[in-house]
C-alpha cells in the first residue's frame, strides 16, 4: 500500500470514527468461452493482487483466469475489483468486476463495435467467489424463435 493512500485511509478513519478499513480476501475469475484470444489490459482494486496475471497476458479460449484479491475498503464501499480485456482481433473490450463474499457487485460489461456478438454470464464459483464468462451470444434467429 503506498503512502499517499494510506494518509487517505487514516484521514477518513479520524473524520468518520471508524478505526480501521475492512479487510477482505477473495476471488475473481474470468473464463473466456468466446472464439477470441482476449489481452489483459488493466487491472483495479482498492487494495492488491494477491496473485493474478500480468498486463498483457493472453487468456485463450476455453481457457480461465484468477485474481486473488485482498481489498482493504470502509464498510460503505464495494471493496470490487476489476480488470480489463481486449479481444485481439476485434475491437471489443470487457470488464469484469467482482466483489467479496455476498456483494452485489459481480458482472461483466461489453463495450465496442460488435459487442452484440457476445454475452456476459455471471456467477458464482467455490467459496462465494465472483465467475464472469464471457460467451458468444445466443442468435434468437438461428434457433428459430
Amino acid at each position: 500500500m503506498n503512502e499517499e493512500f494510506a494518509k487517505k485511509l487514516r484521514d477518513a478513519a479520524i473524520a468518520t470514527g471508524i478505526p480501521m478499513p475492512e479487510r477482505e480476501h477473495y476471488e475473481v475469475t474470468v473464463s473466456n468461452q468466446s472464439a477470441h484470444a482476449l489481452v489483459l489490459t488493466s487491472k483495479v482494486v482498492s487494495g492488491s493482487f494477491d496473485e493474478a496475471p500480468d498486463e498483457g497476458h493472453v487468456l485463450r479460449p476455453r481457457e480461465s483466469d484468477t485474481f486473488r484479491v485482498t481489498s482493504v475498503h470502509f464498510p460503505w464501499e464495494s471493496g470490487a475489483a476489476a480488470v480489463r480485456y481486449r479481444m485481439t482481433d476485434a475491437p471489443v473490450t470487457l470488464t469484469a468486476t467482482g466483489g467479496p463474499s455476498g456483494s452485489r457487485v459481480s458482472g461483466g460489461e461489453l463495450a465496442g463495435p460488435g459487442c452484440e456478438h457476445y454475452d456476459c454470464a455471471v456467477g458464482t464459483c467455490r467459496g462465494g467467489n465472483s465467475l464472469i464468462m464471457l460467451e458468444a451470444a445466443m442468435d434468437p434467429h438461428m434457433m428459430g424463435m
